[in-house]
């Protein structure tokens, strides 16, 4: 039986992902690049858009799993937000503030909302799994799936912006 209430967690991890894309999107609206680095960074609109986008679809599989009566897609979910939360403080913000030398967009958030939340819900999610082996999977799945979505909603949001 689950010791964590998943649709609460859910809930909770959803609050922190959209705090921490709306600094993101004020942040890259007002962050000034190091010469050279826009080159390789999609410009303010797009991630602006692509930001709504991930949102967006972050809160309407939330809101569908929520629903859902069996608790595996749930733990999927769930574990998928907490693995990406703890992949993307690091990567790009917290190495983007090292790099830069100073504020880099969503850093605060990064570290203030997504650290803590990992720190405390990873280990009981851990915990959830009948295996190592089942969480390191699932993690590794949802760590794919999360990575697709970033690069599906950059794309849009060049397109977006470009077309």
């Amino acid at each position: 039986m689950p010791t964590l209430h998943y649709n609460k967690q859910l809930f909770i991890a959803g609050l922190i992902f959209t705090l921490h894309n709306t600094e993101e999107a004020f942040g890259f609206r007002q962050f000034r690049y190091p010469e050279g680095i826009l080159n390789h960074i999609t410009a303010a609109g797009g991630m602006t858009t692509a930001i709504i986008l991930i949102t967006i679809i972050a809160w309407i599989a939330i809101v569908w799993i929520s629903a859902q009566k069996h608790t595996g897609p749930k733990r999927f979910l769930l574990t998928t937000l907490t693995i990406a939360f703890l992949f993307n403080a690091f990567i790009p913000h917290i190495l983007g503030m090292i790099y830069v030398g100073g504020y880099f967009p969503a850093v605060v958030t990064a570290i203030i909302l997504y650290l803590p939340y990992v720190y405390w819900i990873l280990p009981k999610l851990y915990n959830e799994f009948e295996t190592r082996k089942s969480f390191f999977k699932t993690a590794a799945q949802g760590i794919c799936l999360a990575l697709f979505l970033v690069f599906l909603t950059q794309t849009a949001g060049y397109l977006i912006n470009h077309l």
